[in-house]
């Protein structure tokens, strides 16, 4: 590959320095490309952080088990989420009980119009006022169990 000028910044695009990281080290575009911009940019240095990890010396690298725990912790809050309730409750009776996704799905609705945004934290106001009480409840018999949602 030739390139022009002698300044590596200037005259390399993304593209290039991910080409050389490629050569050099042997992997794939996008562990390159996010070798790359874990160095911000510097070649040298991802070449550097890649030379380390596969020494052992370096931070280790299993982008696709991270990605895999974070989708493992969004499934289960989903899931945590959908089995919870909302309740209003007053001296302990309850005045009116909503699945979490419904009541979170009214209080967005509520929020985006400003005149009804005045009148719910009016509301809130008397509510708490009147010893009201909102009450947040999980299921726990509906725990997420890894299977749910695989495609």
């Amino acid at each position: 590959m030739e390139r022009k000028g002698n300044n590596m910044s200037e005259s390399w695009t993304e593209l290039d320095k991910i080409d050389v990281i490629r050569e050099r080290m042997g992997i794939g575009y996008e562990e390159a490309r996010t070798a790359l911009n874990l160095a911000q940019g510097d070649l040298l240095k991802a070449l550097d952080d890649l030379e380390r990890v596969r020494n052992g010396l370096g931070p280790d690298w299993h982008f696709e088990e991270c990605g895999k725990g974070i989708l493992d912790s969004l499934k289960s809050t989903v899931s945590r989420i959908n089995h919870s309730t909302i309740s209003l409750k007053r001296h302990d009776n309850t005045i009116i009980s909503l699945s979490a996704p419904l009541g979170l799905a009214l209080a967005y609705t509520i929020w985006r119009k400003p005149s009804l945004r005045l009148l719910t934290l009016v509301g809130a106001v008397g509510a708490a006022l009147n010893h009201f009480e909102l009450e947040v409840a999980s299921k726990a018999e509906y725990p997420y169990d890894g299977e749910a949602g695989e495609f």
